[in-house]
């Protein structure tokens, strides 16, 4: 069992934070070994549930393909082992998986396609940002069709603390993020299934008391910012990552973090990402996990 790639938890950080931090061009995407699996799901997702995942109006369309262009200049210049890119197609190397531009109405389908980060395009407007276009096969309990054209602060209106603590400075970074600057920030919570696609209400399983610790998962989006430089947008990546909560048991120090981290969660923050139903049964786990390593 591998150890999870990120612990935003580390430090017992737990409650609403903007953590903004700078990154080489280099470490923007992440590939690894569940590339496959990962691409997979969007596909099955974009055939049985596309209206749900994928909004890409005709509008946004110059938007789609300067974001395209970034995710194919980006691949071919720090990935060339993976991708063989030309002017038609793009190829994935080691399947022969061939892409073909023009069987993609939609440029954003197909980034979304060579990646498995979620893509989101936030547009600019009276210097107001707006969803206007997104690949969201990730979702951590909310519906990109509500999420549609409304603004940074209405997107994260349910989010406890947010307008009161972090709104005038998120929407300030956005307004004044840097060209050429990649940034990154997490976030974590905790759930009851490995599925990467949770849309809104999927909280019914996690809420029932009797759940035992070894059945949760601990669920990582690794989210980055960068501007689009023609459009003035704000491309929003996220990777989602998913490990048992038995794969930090091997880490005494990583799970009192963790135990720290719940803890220092405001009461509301535990509403909102249902960890009261199972807390204290999760924490004295963890902690009897502490005092046996």
């Amino acid at each position: 069992m591998n150890f999870p790639s990120h612990q935003p938890y580390k430090n017992g950080k737990g409650g609403i934070d903007i953590g903004l931090k700078p990154i080489e061009n280099s470490s923007w995407l992440e590939i690894d070994s569940l590339f496959d699996k990962e691409i997979s799901i969007k596909k099955r997702l974009y055939k049985e549930r596309k209206d749900q995942v994928l909004i890409t109006p005709p509008d946004s369309i110059d938007i789609q393909r300067e974001v395209l262009e970034i995710v194919l200049k980006h691949l071919d210049h720090f990935h060339n082992d993976l991708y063989k890119i030309n002017h038609e197609s793009v190829e994935f190397i080691k399947s022969k998986t061939i892409y073909s531009y023009k069987d993609f109405e939609n440029p954003l389908e197909l980034a979304s396609l060579l990646v498995q980060e979620d893509l989101v395009i936030m547009q600019p407007q009276s210097d107001i940002f707006y969803l206007r276009s997104a690949s969201l096969c990730a979702p951590t309990r909310w519906s990109l069709k509500e999420k549609f054209n409304q603004s940074l602060s209405e997107i994260h209106k349910e989010v406890p603390g947010y307008k009161e603590k972090i709104d005038f400075r998120v929407n300030n970074i956005f307004r004044n993020l840097p060209d050429e600057k990649i940034f990154e920030r997490y976030n974590w919570s905790i759930f009851d299934s490995p599925e990467l696609f949770q849309p809104i209400g999927s909280k019914s399983l996690v809420e029932i008391e009797n759940i035992e610790p070894e059945g949760l998962f601990l669920r990582v989006e690794r989210q980055t910012l960068r501007r689009l430089k023609d459009s003035r947008s704000i491309l929003f990546t996220v990777r989602v990552h998913v490990d048992p909560m038995t794969a930090i048991l091997s880490d005494k120090h990583i799970m009192i973090d963790l135990i720290k981290a719940i803890q220092n969660l405001e009461e509301d923050m535990k509403e909102y990402k249902v960890i009261k139903p199972f807390e204290d049964k999760l924490i004295e786990w963890l902690k009897s996990k502490v005092i046996n390593e």
